[in-house]
């Protein structure tokens, strides 16, 4: 019974799958919005001398600096007379949230919208931080020494990893780990965790 509950769990996620991810793309920037926000005042405040301006434009966070490109260096923008700019496909963060749906709306929980509102907003938060690695990683790039000197500007490798966990691994881990943190206590978890002994039991 529990093999049974456990394999309905896991063929209700695969059907739900096409349906989550078809909604995600269609929802635009609606879905990112609460994350892109936070994204962009987060640059603000920490590198105000660096970040101009933050928007967004369907999908793509844009992100405007104090800084543009004359002859292949960077400049002020005042001397340059341009600013340089460089865009973001929040996609890069937010795919784990249809895998996430999926999840969860094919879970036998209570209360789902109330668990839902709650993993999502723990997903926005990791959205936002994620943007804010990728930023740091073209400002790194792009900007380089300006941007590099700043105090509040960690070393290279750790805004190499930062923007490299953010886009490989949060987005695929995270939905799971809000999951099963959401699952605590509930008979489904029970099966899991007997699942998980009986796999343990047998080798």
């Amino acid at each position: 019974m529990r093999d049974v509950a456990f394999r309905q769990q896991l063929l209700m996620t695969v059907v739900l799958l096409p349906l989550t991810f078809l909604l995600w793309y269609a929802s635009g920037p609606a879905l990112t919005y609460p994350a892109t926000l936070a994204a962009g005042l987060l640059l603000e405040f920490w590198v105000p001398s660096v970040v101009a301006e933050v928007f967004t434009e369907g999908v793509e966070l844009y992100v405007v600096t104090h800084f543009g490109d004359a002859n292949g260096t960077v400049v002020p923008a005042t001397q340059a007379d341009h600013e340089i700019a460089f865009k973001i496909n929040t996609r890069l963060v937010s795919y784990g949230v249809p895998f996430y749906a999926a999840l969860l709306w094919s879970s036998r929980v209570d209360s789902l919208v109330g668990r839902f509102s709650v993993g999502l907003f723990g997903l926005w938060t990791m959205m936002a931080l994620g943007l804010v690695a990728i930023a740091a990683k073209d400002l790194m790039l792009v900007v380089g020494a300006p941007f590099l000197s700043l105090g509040a500007v960690p070393p290279m490798p750790i805004i190499g990893l930062a923007y490299q966990t953010s886009v490989l691994l949060i987005p695929s881990l995270a939905p799971v780990m809000i999951w099963l943190f959401q699952l605590r206590d509930t008979p489904l978890w029970r099966q899991l965790a007997d699942q998980l002994e009986s796999s343990r039991s047998s080798e």
